[in-house]
């Protein structure tokens, strides 16, 4: 299955968070963010399993940044911390994204699943918020020919 098979889901599970305004993924992210909380899903690395007997097995790596407020300021903080439960909870949800993979869970210890909130830079202007990371295994079997 390929990315566009299941990143509709993981964006649509993110912006039914409580609080989120909105989620863009990685084909129709804002030249500029104006709405806020908003989250951004890319693919950002990744490995590939595969041989004539199979499995064929896609890992993703996602990172899932989730823009809080426009500027750095310290009231922001109590806005972004109960994120971190908030968006646990819906990956935890639907881990099979609908069942268009394997799973999507957290990256493991020693990657940190969140880092944040703190300031991150999105075009030229500095924002509050929080960076994600996933894996989402995708099983891959009849999707492509494996060939000697």
């Amino acid at each position: 299955m390929p990315i566009d098979d299941w990143m509709p889901t993981l964006s649509a599970n993110m912006e039914a968070v409580d609080g989120i305004e909105q989620s863009h993924k990685y084909d129709e992210l804002p030249g500029t963010l104006h709405v806020f909380p908003s989250m951004l899903i890319v693919p950002v690395g990744g490995d590939q399993e595969y041989s004539l007997g199979g499995p064929n097995v896609a890992y993703h790596v996602v990172q899932m940044t989730l823009y809080v407020a426009n500027t750095v300021a310290p009231e922001a903080y109590a806005t972004a911390v109960p994120f971190i439960e908030k968006v646990r909870n819906a990956l935890a949800a639907d881990m099979q994204l609908g069942a268009t993979c394997a799973h999507c869970l957290p990256v493991t210890a020693p990657a940190p699943f969140y880092e944040g909130p703190g300031s991150i830079e999105y075009g030229d202007k500095q924002h509050l918020g929080i960076i994600f990371r996933v894996i989402v295994k995708e099983n891959e079997s009849g999707d492509y020919l494996v060939a000697a």
